[in-house]
């Protein structure tokens, strides 16, 4: 499977201790899943795309959405006119409510493919930990080509889990 990580925020690759910062899973709300991991389903059971996400509190919020997309057509899955919209309600990324390009690739027959997008809150606040509470995100993709054919926009809804109100 080939896979590509693109950062689409504000920041600086720093190299810290995995341990220094926990990181936090989302709820996928679609379909009443309120699960940590969400599967899209084609209704002809033609492809599949895994959604799973995560974020970080540290100075600032920041979030790492993973999309795994599986073919299970006999036609190529065509990422190459795809693009990815994350809006969210309360984290400032830089690119919230915008339509960001997919990766440029054609997933053959039988194949999967994954990429991992990465944003982080362009306004740092004094409690990073305000913007969680009552936090809802949407992904949306749009321009999936299967074969010739060209796919409906798939919508996925999902909420963090956030522990200051489980402890």
């Amino acid at each position: 499977m080939k896979s590509v990580v693109i950062h689409i925020g504000v920041g600086i690759l720093l190299a810290v201790c995995a341990s220094c910062t926990q990181s936090y899973p989302y709820l996928f709300l679609t379909d009443n899943c309120r699960c940590e991991e969400y599967t899209y389903r084609d209704p002809q059971q033609r492809f599949e795309i895994l959604f799973k996400a995560e974020y970080e509190v540290d100075e600032r919020v920041v979030t790492t959405v993973e999309i795994e997309f599986h073919n299970r057509s006999n036609d190529t899955l065509s990422l190459q006119q795809a693009y990815l919209k994350g809006t969210s309600r309360n984290v400032r990324y830089q690119y919230n409510d915008k339509w960001v390009p997919l990766p440029y690739e054609a997933i053959a027959p039988q194949g999967s493919y994954r990429t991992i997008f990465q944003g982080g809150d362009s306004e740092v606040v004094l409690d990073p930990w305000l913007k969680i509470a009552g936090e809802r995100t949407v992904l949306e993709i749009k321009g999936l080509m299967l074969g010739e054919k060209l796919l409906e926009m798939i919508r996925v809804e999902l909420v963090p889990v956030n522990p200051k109100l489980t402890s």
